[in-house]
């Protein structure tokens, strides 16, 4: 089967199950890494006012970041290894007195700037600009972007212009563990947390309950993880993230 990405729309579930599989995976993760560096997965209830977050980041360079609003949900993927990663250094112009044109710094001011690829977000509702246009998208970059408003009966691209290559616009490769299958991240954890699982598996079942909402309890987290140590912080990530617990 093909994975979900910007040709393959009809495998992302809906608005409200995919808000409850971010807050799943990030629950895991929040579980499995204490230390929020290290961890891939990451959601924030309260982002801003109404708004609500999950972040992706690998270490490399490649990020998602996904806006729930009262609007929709709009996704923006960054790809560095896409041709369509496509960045320039531009000149700053700054407005300068007579007296700094003197004797100021000759130094030009210089910013990094991408050219984000043609379709993309030509065709992006303008409910959703301030989120890919502004901060901390605009610095991380674009090379993919889905968006599906609350009137919305299936999720949208743009006419996107694809290079000539398999990778597109990599968002087959950054999205695969949206498919709602259980499976697919217990066998991507214990990849990526492969210290924590060297001698142990993680337990498809207790996946399962996660994926399912089931209620977090002290029980439950250490079943998945039995090295936890500091429930106060992850007390804390499960409240963040606006998941039930139990954890007192």
């Amino acid at each position: 089967m093909n994975n979900i990405s910007t040709q393959n729309l009809n495998l992302l579930p809906n608005i409200e199950n995919f808000k409850k599989l971010c807050k799943s995976i990030s629950v895991l993760d929040a579980i499995i890494s204490q230390d929020w560096e290290s961890r891939y997965y990451s959601y924030q209830k309260e982002w801003d006012e109404n708004e609500e977050f999950f972040e992706m980041r690998n270490g490399s360079g490649d990020e998602i970041k996904i806006l729930f609003s009262s609007n929709g949900c709009v996704i923006n993927g960054f790809a560095h290894e896409s041709e369509m990663c496509d960045w320039k250094e531009i000149e700053i112009k700054e407005e300068k007195s007579f007296f700094a044109k003197l004797f100021g710094s000759k130094e030009k001011k210089t910013e990094l700037v991408q050219n984000i690829s043609k379709g993309v977000v030509d065709s992006l509702p303008n409910e959703f600009h301030n989120f890919i246009f502004g901060e901390p998208v605009k610095s991380s970059g674009t090379t993919f972007c889905i968006w599906r408003k609350q009137s919305d009966s299936n999720w949208n691209v743009g006419q996107i212009k694809y290079p000539n290559d398999d990778y597109l616009d990599g968002s087959s490769d950054l999205m695969y563990i949206f498919d709602s299958n259980p499976k697919t991240y217990k066998d991507w954890a214990e990849e990526y947390f492969d210290d924590t699982f060297e001698d142990r598996t993680l337990d498809i079942e207790l996946v399962e309950y996660i994926y399912g909402g089931g209620l977090i309890t002290k029980e439950i987290v250490e079943k998945i993880n039995p090295d936890i140590e500091d429930y106060e912080q992850l007390k804390t990530d499960l409240n963040d993230i606006g998941f039930e617990h139990q954890i007192e």
